[in-house]
């Protein structure tokens, strides 16, 4: 078997290994791309079938770049650079002929799996990669060596990494850290998660539906109670009689509500790609990362597209200050003509009712003493939401309540407005942190009193006080609406257990590789009595004397040791062709092979190929290496090449 053959099954192994962990974010019709474009160059070695020349090879580059631009359109984010590199690992295979083409597969391998580590910085991913880079450094150990066991190639490229370790966690530890993202261009436009900007029946509902983490709470002290645990995040304050809208335009830096025993924490928020931040409510101070809007939320100057972490101060027991006349106007503003027999009803429910406080009351118990139930299944409502919900349905989740009791209060002249955000979470024993899913998304209600600013209102605990005491499992539990693993009976407990566990574990690891920054290393450093400043003028020094002898290395070894350029003669040139043709059919030439020998390798495996090849040969070595070429031995070397195909059995 030839060197191709038997380094072909390794690099495609090594490919394969590289994009696993991508296959999730890969459109459907580049994967079946790869599988395709792979699996022919494997047969083609196989059963020696024809592989694509430089014509087919450009076409199929071309198609490629046409899918990625219809696929990705204007976007050129993480995602459009993934597929790229899928479609071009997938095409490179077809030119595996040369040592050095070979060569390069490899290195292609090997820049996909650092993308692992741009795209997720888990604890699983990790070590994947780890595995990925023995893997591919076993396959770059075949290439060179391509006589031995494959199992013997990974058993060294083990040792090679058990050896680089230590020298890796030294540099982890003392390689000055940078601030901010390295790799700051590479921005994510994946699917928006969480809350939008808008609010209407059935909205969060959709949330409910998935399970993923939203963010993780670390309180440095006692956990508030979980009726406590109302996760603040986004105001709806204009209504267009259908839905809730966030205000475009509010102003910033509101005065700070007063509180007392404030509660501090550690949020770390998973992407959601949109601008606003979740925090308990209410928060007692700004963030210097983001912009503390007028009804006490925060926005950051970008979308939330990787991991972000940020400590906070909540008071759950507050007062907020004054407002101004501007937002409690735009509070109380409904369209006209709009669930007009809600409006009339809330007039009729709140009038022996005189502050606001007390009109609330009043349309809480309203919703608590009138058949109103809590459901994950709520009916479609029509053109006027609100009357259909009051009058005929009856039967909503949180978001049909907070709607409902919002317009209500509205509608008797008291300002309210919609909040958006989650309430409870699930405590992990394993670390002592809390979660926060997408289920525990959760409406609800500000109204506001003049004595006493801005108040929550809950309207979901008149009909579902288990919600907000208990949280959303016990609602999913009681209506069967349960995952998977609730469905297992007695093994949900278990599964349930180690799901926590590993994500206590997974956790912890992000947090120690996240959490050592520029400080973390400077007081490290310090401790062992090494200035931080020194140490990273010590390594900048270095790096730029390396770059400055690899810069005069490399002029040198341009301008004066490398051999001159010949342009090849014609016998070169259809010597070469016709090498390039036998490489297409499986049988590339070695670079110290004589062209003697390479005729006698090719013979051995294709004997029907000897009145072909015959000729070739020995017209190249007159031509090449003897004085007593005839007058016509170029033109019939250069005729015979040009009909030479190898596909062809004569």
């Amino acid at each position: 078997m030839n060197e191709p053959h038997k380094t072909v099954f390794p690099i495609l192994a090594a490919l394969v290994v590289a994009i696993f962990p991508h296959i999730g974010r890969l459109p459907p019709w580049i994967i079946f791309w790869c599988v395709v474009m792979w699996g022919y160059i494997l047969l083609s070695f196989r059963f020696n079938w024809p592989r694509p020349g430089k014509n087919l090879r450009r076409v199929l580059t071309i198609i490629g770049i046409f899918g990625l631009l219809f696929t990705f359109s204007r976007r050129l984010d993480q995602d459009a650079y993934l597929g790229l590199l899928a479609v071009m690992a997938a095409l490179k295979p077809f030119e595996m002929e040369t040592h050095r083409d070979r060569m390069i597969t490899v290195f292609l391998a090997y820049f996909i799996v650092i993308t692992s580590l741009f795209l997720s910085e888990t604890l699983l991913i990790t070590i994947y990669m780890f595995m990925s880079v023995i893997v591919t450094t076993a396959v770059l150990i075949r290439t060179n060596d391509p006589g031995g066991r494959f199992t013997a190639n990974l058993r060294l490229s083990a040792l090679i990494m058990a050896q680089a370790l230590p020298v890796m966690v030294l540099l982890f530890f003392l390689f000055p850290r940078i601030e901010g993202s390295l790799f700051g261009l590479w921005f994510s436009s994946a699917a928006k998660s969480g809350f939008s900007d808008s609010l209407s029946p059935g909205g969060v509902v959709m949330l409910v539906e998935n399970d993923a983490v939203a963010f993780r709470v670390s309180f440095d002290g006692e956990t508030p109670s979980a009726s406590l645990l109302y996760w603040r995040g986004i105001v709806f304050s204009d209504f267009d009689g259908r839905g809730w809208h966030v205000q475009r335009h509010s102003p910033e830096n509101p005065a700070l509500p007063k509180g007392q025993n404030p509660t501090s924490y550690t949020v770390t928020l998973e992407p959601h790609h949109y601008r606003w931040l979740f925090v308990l409510e209410m928060p007692a101070e700004p963030l210097h990362r983001a912009a503390f809007l007028n009804d006490y939320t925060l926005r950051t100057p970008r979308p939330v597209s990787r991991q972000m972490r940020y400590e906070m101060t909540s008071y759950t027991r507050y007062h907020t200050g004054p407002e101004d006349e501007k937002t409690l106007r735009q509070c109380i503003l409904l369209p006209e003509n709009s669930n007009t027999r809600t409006h009339q009803l809330a007039a009729e429910i709140t009038a022996d009712a005189s502050t606001a406080v007390e009109k609330a009351d009043q349309v809480f118990n309203f919703f608590r003493d009138n058949g109103f139930t809590y459901t994950l299944e709520p009916p479609r409502l029509g053109r006027h939401p609100v009357d259909d919900f009051i009058f005929a349905s009856r039967r909503g989740y949180c978001e049909h309540y907070a709607s409902a009791f919002a317009f209500m209060m509205r509608a008797v002249n008291v300002p309210a407005r919609v909040v958006g955000g989650y309430l409870g979470g699930e405590i992990n024993p394993y670390a002592n942190y809390l979660i926060v899913r997408q289920l525990d998304a959760h409406a609800w209600v500000e109204i506001w009193d003049p004595e006493n600013g801005w108040i929550r209102v809950d309207p979901t605990a008149a009909v579902a006080p288990d919600r907000i005491s208990e949280g959303m499992r016990s609602v999913l539990s009681a209506g069967g609406a349960g995952g998977f693993f609730e469905r297992l009976g007695g093994l949900s407990s278990f599964f349930h257990q180690a799901r926590l566990g590993w994500d206590a574990i997974n956790t912890g690891w992000r947090a120690f590789f996240e959490g050592y920054s520029y400080e973390v290393q400077r007081a490290l450093l310090e401790k062992i009595g090494i200035r931080s400043g020194v140490l990273a003028a010590s390594f900048k020094a270095m790096l730029l004397m390396v770059a400055l002898a690899g810069m005069i290395i490399g002029g040198y070894a341009w301008f004066f040791l490398r051999p001159p350029r010949q342009k090849p003669d014609a016998v070169q040139k259809y010597y070469a062709r016709y090498c390039e043709k036998l490489a297409r059919a499986g049988f590339a030439r070695k670079p110290d092979q004589g062209p003697i020998d390479y005729m006698q390798l090719v013979l051995k495996n294709r004997p029907d190929l000897q009145k072909q090849i015959a000729p070739i040969t020995d017209l190249y070595v007159r031509l090449r290496y003897r004085d007593q070429a005839a007058e016509g031995d170029l033109a019939a070397f250069v005729e015979k090449v040009r009909k030479f195909d190898p596909a062809l059995k004569r």
